[in-house]
């Protein structure tokens, strides 16, 4: 059965987002502007959930939360907030008012609706353990059941040596490592009893290695007959017969991997033309053959990419599925990619307006594929979780919880490549276990924590070591938090969640102006020196534009400083959605933007930014007193290395030609002089 969701919004943009991601998540939403409609609604009808954003048609939204506590002090409340507030205001909002969560414009639309569901299935943790209503969990378990008696076969063996040559510390180590990650997968797959069992042959184990015990026999017979117990254990939540073990996966099997990346192809495909590359690119792949189709898919799907053959359509259709894909609310920075029969360098301007990252000229190899779709994925920014755990079953169990949340999942069960693959896969968060062979969590999260790109990584360790010295070991370490095995699913998803949005959220407060959605000034600068020393290294070109809306003082004077906000708001989300997700875009101060552009120099950037001058002048604006008004803007474009080869040098050129554009006239954009 659908949850019900009511939301409260004014902000027809906000709604048509919020909306659209979470009927595509499977709920039912009704929306309201006005706060009265809103609360006489729920005489009628009572949502599972509640989302009010700040301003209705009648009330502020804290308003509002407050009258509808005089009348409902049950359903749980998500607050949108435009703006930063004083934090007694949302400890009055969360401590006296109920509300569950607050989240802060813009949305991360993934981030959000992942937080959305973790408030829909607010479940007990022995609820979600037990997956008794979870089908994935169930999978899991089965599989873990599957595997148990080579792993009990594995311990014995072990424990065999260890009795045959009671010197041999690291046998007696490897008992301990092994009846501790029994321990903790057991007791997260449900399989509680062997669970307990394996922590008491951990336990034994930690006693002979600190002394507090000795190697003898009694302590080789307590040792075997637990492991016995672990075999009844088995026998006790399987009486029937063990399910067979899962077979190797092969090249042609089917993967079904929650955390893939989804990537719409666009075009006369078949799902068995394209197996082989996407299995290579470990992405789901959505097949549309029609551009109102692919429409649909993208309002109710979370999108990593989109390709569009242009074969299978006019290019001018091309082009303009591609504007509306990244109207999409959700899909402003949606990467593109166009596969093409013929040379379209007449037409390159109009895909750089429509935001094509790559052209793929057919017939596309399969690892031409591959690499343009990892190219892609790279761009979109999904969150990154990296898994650094010796046990693969459990980390198959925390790779399906995250997988179901948008997030892509990388795991390494061997703790000597953690490093190597950090740098290569740049995660926005680190899970990491402390009992692993040859090191400790510890150390790894040491060595991390010694390298400056990696200083302000979340991470987070998971252990069934859950002692006060376990813990403040690994804060000491280094680690922003510390869940102890077995893992709740609900806890786990909400650590991550707040982790996440932490760093997004320090980030975003750091990087981005809140009215446009841009980064700031001195956030451009970084990213452009960055792709300055790129292109320097390789020697390649890249174009630099400042911009300026005409008369911007002029629309404050006459139609209110609102509506110049909402010029600014509305000129930045125009940028966000034009161009290409690796292009940079900036609010450089006031009226004024500025742009880098990758790869491309000036004369192809010029036609695209006339695109966008004629977008904006058709653009009507309300005054402050509904008065309408349109608006355009100048700008001065410049490339590297033609016209110069130092920042520096490059925003005074790009700013004297902003000025020539204003004295000839304004509405243009000015490459010379």
């Amino acid at each position: 059965m659908a949850t019900s969701i009511l939301l409260v919004d004014n902000d027809q943009q906000l709604t048509a987002l919020v909306k659209s991601l979470l009927t595509g998540r499977g709920h039912e939403v009704s929306h309201f502007d006005s706060g009265k409609e809103a609360i006489d609604s729920l005489s009628n009808h009572k949502p599972d959930l509640i989302v009010v954003s700040e301003q209705l048609a009648d009330i502020d939204g804290v308003g509002w939360i407050i009258k509808l506590r005089q009348v409902n002090r049950e359903t749980k409340v998500v607050f949108i907030s435009s703006r930063w507030r004083e934090t007694d205001v949302y400890q009055q909002l969360t401590k006296d008012f109920g509300v569950s969560l607050v989240v802060h414009r813009p949305l991360k639309p993934l981030l959000f609706g992942a937080q959305i569901d973790g408030e829909l299935k607010a479940k007990t943790a022995s609820e979600l353990n037990e997956g008794t209503d979870t089908e994935t969990f169930m999978q899991l378990k089965t599989r873990f059941a599957s595997i148990l008696p080579g792993r009990l076969k594995n311990m014995e063996e072990i424990v065999e040596q260890s009795m045959a040559n009671p010197e041999d510390g690291e046998a007696i180590k490897e008992v301990r490592r092994l009846s501790h990650n029994l321990k903790g997968t057991a007791s997260s797959c449900g399989f509680h009893h062997l669970g307990e069992t394996a922590a008491q042959i951990e336990q034994t184990m930690n006693d002979v290695i600190d002394g507090k015990k000795t190697l003898d026999k009694n302590t080789w017979d307590t040792i075997s007959r637990l492991v016995g117990v672990l075999h009844e254990n088995v026998k006790q939540d399987f009486p029937n017969e063990l399910p067979p073990p899962p077979a190797a996966k092969g090249e042609g099997d089917d993967y079904d991997d929650s955390s893939m990346a989804n990537v719409l192809l666009v075009g006369k495909y078949n799902e068995e033309d394209t197996k082989k590359f996407a299995q290579k690119a470990i992405v789901r792949l959505i097949f549309s053959n029609d551009p109102n189709d692919a429409l649909e898919k993208a309002k109710v799907t979370t999108l990593d990419a989109v390709i569009i053959d242009m074969s299978d359509m006019t290019t001018d259709a091309s082009f303009d599925l591609a504007l509306k894909l990244r109207g999409v609310p959700g899909c402003e920075t949606l990467p593109l990619a166009f596969i093409h029969n013929d040379e379209i360098v007449a037409r390159k301007t109009e895909g750089m307006h429509a935001g094509a990252s790559l052209y793929l000229q057919k017939p596309v190899k399969d690892q031409d594929m591959v690499q343009a779709i990892e190219y892609l994925i790279a761009l979109r920014g999904r969150p990154r979780i990296l898994i650094v755990d010796d046990d693969e079953d459990f980390t198959k169990i925390i790779e399906s919880a995250l997988g179901k949340e948008s997030m892509l999942i990388k795991s390494v069960t061997e703790p000597s490549n953690a490093l190597s693959v950090l740098e290569d896969f740049s995660p926005d968060l680190l899970l990491l276990d402390v009992m692993m062979p040859n090191t400790s969590g510890y150390d790894v999260c040491r060595k991390i924590r010694a390298m400056a790109r990696w200083q302000d990584l979340p991470i987070v360790f998971l252990t069934a070591q859950s002692g006060l010295d376990s813990r403040l070991a690994a804060f000491d370490a280094g680690a922003d938090d510390y869940l102890p095995k077995p893992v709740a699913t609900v806890e786990l998803l909400a650590r991550v969640r707040v982790r996440l949005d932490r760093m997004r959220l320090m980030k975003e407060r750091a990087d981005r102006d809140i009215l446009t959605g841009l980064l700031l000034r001195r956030a451009f600068v970084e990213a452009l020196t960055a792709l300055h020393a790129e292109a320097e290294r390789h020697k390649l070109e890249f174009s630099l534009c400042l911009m300026d809306v005409d008369h911007f003082k002029k629309v404050n004077d006459s139609y209110g400083h609102m509506a110049g906000d909402r010029v600014l708001a509305h000129f930045g989300q125009l940028l966000r959605r034009r161009f290409r997700v690796e292009d940079l875009r900036g609010r450089w101060g006031g009226e004024e933007f500025i742009l880098a552009f990758r790869h491309e120099g000036k004369e192809t950037m010029k036609g695209a930014l006339n695109r966008v001058l004629d977008e904006l002048v058709t653009i009507p604006f309300a005054g402050d007193h509904n008065e309408e008004f349109f608006v355009s803007f100048s700008a001065g474009l410049v490339s590297y290395p033609q016209d110069g080869t130092e920042i520096e040098a490059l925003i005074k050129k790009s700013d004297e030609r902003l000025y020539l554009a204003k004295e000839q006239g304004r509405r243009r954009i000015n490459s010379d002089g």
